[in-house]
């Protein structure tokens, strides 16, 4: 809808203070950069990224100073002459980019445009499409499933599920202040572990009690927020970071469960338990390690002041 080529059902899409809803796709100025590249393979790269100024009737000389200016802003200066098939994927990707960006468009469209890359390659695509946007500062819209792409590149992030926004905000806010229960699901890794649990009061304390019944208190400020739904069904959700062991939070109250998968990650372990016949997730430094392996039992820590409840009907984050 953003490029043209799309009907727009309702609503309107504006470049700057322009509604340009009714302006046809060629007269949008913008640059499009696509999954699978779509550079002509008949072409070198200095004729690719030649090619939408042509189009313009741009005087040679300006053509000239502008493709250069760009081949060097994405490092494929050296590869001027050659043809795409001579090309590596990523390079491939870095002339899309020129190509789309030499016309200095007023927004800049890209669709998935490293989903085709090996993982190596996309770590380094990523960090060279955000230093090439922030040199020519041109206004980006970046779809991606990737998350971790979405939270290292993303000024703001617009979160979709099914076509409706489920939240917009910065990369921080989204995985520290979850609207529901989709995007705490959706953001970070490993995953948010999400139980559903109840709300109850003992001794004018709030607990969260989990389907095993051990008890976890709330802290003050999350329980009064959920104090209209004790002896309610919620979902429970807490950041595998966020859940440590008997070594990281010795003089806590801690609850215990039996080791399912230790994950080895060098600096960090990652730590799969049952409390019950629920599956929890947890991201330990690896100098806090006990050395637990399956089956075993551990002792873990919730720290609780980091926590999210979230309703069960609407699955919004209730102690935001």
């Amino acid at each position: 809808m953003i490029a043209g080529f799309n009907s727009i059902e309702g609503g309107k899409i504006y470049f700057d203070d322009k509604c340009i809803n009714d302006v046809p796709a060629h007269k949008r100025n913008i640059g499009m950069v696509f999954q699978s590249y779509a550079i002509f393979p008949h072409m070198t790269v200095r004729e690719n990224v030649e090619y939408g100024l042509k189009l313009r009737k741009i005087n040679k000389d300006e053509i000239k100073e502008k493709v250069d200016k760009i081949l060097d802003v994405v490092k494929i200066s050296e590869y001027q002459e050659r043809l795409p098939e001579r090309l590596s994927g990523g390079q491939q990707q870095r002339v899309a980019l020129a190509r789309a960006i030499v016309i200095h468009p007023s927004v800049l469209l890209m669709d998935e445009p490293l989903s085709n890359l090996d993982a190596k390659l996309r770590l380094e695509m990523r960090s060279a499409i955000r230093d090439v946007q922030k040199k020519v500062g041109i206004t980006t819209v970046y779809v991606t499933h990737d998350q971790v792409e979405a939270m290292t590149m993303g000024d703001r992030i617009c979160v979709l599920n099914f076509g409706k926004i489920m939240q917009v905000d910065t990369p921080l806010n989204l995985y520290h202040k979850p609207a529901n229960k989709f995007v705490a699901g959706f953001i970070g890794s490993p995953a948010m572990n999400l139980v559903k649990a109840s709300i109850i009061e003992k001794n004018n304390t709030l607990f969260v009690k989990l389907s095993s019944g051990d008890l976890l208190e709330l802290p003050k400020d999350k329980a009064e927020k959920v104090k209209n739904k004790i002896n309610q069904e919620i979902w429970f959700g807490i950041r595998p970071e966020n859940i440590g062991n008997r070594l990281t939070n010795p003089d806590s109250h801690l609850v215990s469960g039996k080791i399912n998968i230790v994950e080895q990650m060098g600096n960090e372990e990652f730590v799969y338990f049952m409390i019950g016949d629920i599956q929890y997730t947890s991201r330990i430094p690896v100098e806090k390690s006990t050395g637990a392996n399956f089956n075993e039992k551990e002792k873990f820590y919730f720290d609780m002041t980091k926590c999210h409840l979230f309703d069960i009907a609407t699955e919004n984050n209730v102690t935001l």
